[in-house]
């Protein structure tokens, strides 16, 4: 099993001027080192669910905890390894992971599922769903090796007027919206699956495995609430202080995220200056990390309310969204007062940053 930090040894990279593609995507700078490797596991633990939920748990959705234990982490870690860390990711569909399972493994899983089900149980029964992540990240990545996410993104295109169906920026906007509507799940078998294929969650358990005098890993499930992937935000903060703000699928033009920017900004600023910050700050949290919100509109009442949906650690491995981790520091400091920015117009080309596997699904005819 090759470690997370002799993965990315053996590479050089560099920031990119431009996103390559919008799943939150882990970016690195320059050369890697140990050093550098271990800063950035011990920050991405010290943000970890665990660490915050029950300081926030009042501004976040409804969640409980389903614990992983350290044999299951390593389970997922070495089925990532064997079948998918480097097969086509058009392939990877194909591939069923559960063949390659000796009953050991196999018995394994089937008590995992029987746990992680009870717990999602909470939130599926009355026709509810649920969203299941990690400690740290969502299986994000995963829609796009399940055969329904097709059938979602060309439900959610018939919803679009005919007219608009050519556009580049409805068909995005169609398949992010398509792929957070994968995430909605009532089975524990879907949810294993989905965490099987997802290089991210092989990622998350990686580094959780290589943390053993740290290891805390638990399925976080939470009831599933609805968000359009133009309400979604990534605050910047620093020293305490929320400095910046970034439509968070920023590939994306949004006409009306456009008309309602200021008030928009407004609202999140106040909302962390009034809510979030007083209460980590209560509790002598970290000062320096990421923030995401998503906007969402009560259907009943209409009234606008805004979740926070997870805290990242503040390190250039965090996708830096429409700001860049260096020539925009000044900014993320707070040297600049805030700076809310969005996607001002739509981008031409903007489908060519995302992974083969996505445009392959925007290929689909829709009638």
């Amino acid at each position: 099993m090759a470690s997370l930090i002799d993965q990315l040894k053996k590479v050089k990279l560099k920031a990119p001027s431009e996103p390559t593609r919008d799943f939150s995507t882990p970016k690195t700078s320059g050369f890697v080192s140990p050093e550098a490797i271990a800063a950035y596991q011990n920050s991405v633990l010290d943000v970890n669910s665990e660490k915050w939920f029950d300081i926030l748990r009042e501004e976040t959705f409804p969640t409980v905890f389903c614990p992983v234990d350290f044999a299951e982490a390593q389970l997922f870690v070495n089925v990532y390894e064997k079948l998918y860390s480097n097969t086509d990711p058009l392939k990877c569909g194909q591939i069923d992971w559960r063949d390659s399972l000796a009953q050991g493994d196999l018995t394994l899983i089937e008590h995992m599922n029987n746990r992680l089900q009870k717990a999602m149980d909470i939130f599926t029964q009355d026709d509810g769903y649920a969203f299941v992540k990690t400690s740290c990240r969502s299986p994000k990545d995963a829609p796009l090796f399940q055969k329904q996410f097709r059938q979602l993104y060309i439900d959610m295109m018939k919803n679009v007027k005919l007219e608009d169906r050519s556009s580049e920026n409805t068909k995005l906007t169609c398949l992010l919206q398509a792929a957070f509507e994968a995430l909605k799940v009532r089975s524990a078998d879907t949810v294993v699956d989905m965490f099987m294929r997802s290089e991210r969650i092989y990622q998350d358990m990686l580094l959780a495995i290589e943390n053993k005098d740290r290891f805390c890993e638990n399925f976080v499930v939470r009831q599933f609430v609805h968000m359009d992937v133009d309400m979604e935000f990534r605050g910047f903060v620093y020293n305490n202080e929320l400095n910046a703000l970034s439509q968070y699928n920023y590939l994306l033009y949004s006409e009306r995220l456009v008309s309602q920017k200021k008030h928009i900004g407004q609202m999140i600023k106040e909302y962390y200056n009034s809510v979030i910050k007083v209460k980590l700050q209560d509790q002598d949290f970290e000062k320096n990390f990421v923030i995401d919100f998503a906007v969402c509109r009560d259907s009943g009442s209409g009234t606008e309310k805004i979740w926070l949906i997870e805290i990242n650690p503040y390190l250039e491995t965090t996708d830096g969204a429409l700001f860049h981790w260096f020539n925009d520091r000044s900014v993320l400091e707070g040297k600049e007062g805030f700076v809310f920015r969005i996607t001002e117009r739509p981008k031409p080309g903007a489908i060519v940053m995302l992974p083969p596997s996505a445009r392959e699904i925007l290929k689909t005819t829709v009638e």
